[in-house]
């Protein structure tokens, strides 16, 4: 009687998964001509649901372990995750319907099979957020990392002895080897940075014991993508 109704339970899960997937196809589509965008330049986010559903292969013996009873608090927290998806799809707001998504995939584990199986479904699920389209919608971040980089590239540069003054984003030379060089905003380095920080997560959960060294790589990967992308404008 127990596999019946754990057979049941799971196609009653398997068909609550197609009914999301179904009235999220809107928000797939939007996100697949995203991803081929070049200015959004988020080509990297054809692979992370694949790593996530790589996660959850990997530990499908913990997952199949979890599981326990049906919980009313997972069923609670579908709805203002179910709320938040709505109010993007109606507002044309694809970073609400994402995030809306994100929580369900969290959600409704937790309310079909409890709360130990939500647990190894959190990583997994947030790593879907470095599908957000950001890049354009961080701006402010945007002139600031322009400014580190030429900034930086300038100082460099008069340390070498290169004659050249700074106009904003632009380092211009007028030497005997003339040159002018601006950090536009496809060179801020923050679509770079978003991937490198999706690439150490990953890393860092597979190769890392515990959630403080994994949280302590990911923090470091952000230094890290500032630093290249400074090098690479002073390398130019």
């Amino acid at each position: 009687m127990r596999q019946i109704f754990q057979s049941k339970r799971l196609l009653l899960f398997l068909a609550t998964v197609g009914f999301m997937l179904f009235g999220f196809a809107g928000m797939f589509n939007r996100l697949f001509w995203i991803f081929q965008d070049e200015l959004e330049d988020m080509s990297h986010g054809w692979l992370v649901p694949v790593f996530s559903l790589y996660v959850l292969w990997t530990e499908r013996k913990e997952l199949k372990e979890s599981v326990g009873a049906p919980s009313w608090g997972g069923l609670l927290a579908c709805i203002p995750c179910a709320l938040v998806a709505l109010l993007g799809t109606r507002g044309l707001q694809l970073r609400f319907e994402q995030v809306g998504f994100i929580g369900l995939c969290i959600a409704l584990p937790w309310a079909f099979f409890g709360r130990r199986t939500a647990q190894c479904c959190i990583f997994p699920a947030l790593f879907l957020l470095f599908t957000i389209p950001l890049a354009t919608f961080l701006d402010a971040i945007t002139i600031h990392l322009r400014l580190l980089a030429s900034g930086t590239a300038f100082a460099v540069l008069k340390g070498f002895g290169v004659a050249a003054v700074q106009h904003g984003t632009a380092i211009v030379s007028e030497g005997s080897h003339a040159f002018s060089i601006d950090v536009a905003e496809p060179c801020s380095g923050l679509r770079s940075l978003f991937a490198l920080m999706a690439l150490t997560a990953g890393y860092a959960y597979f190769t890392q014991p515990t959630w403080f060294r994994r949280g302590l790589l990911f923090a470091l990967s952000i230094p890290i993508a500032v630093v290249g992308n400074v090098s690479r404008i002073i390398s130019i």
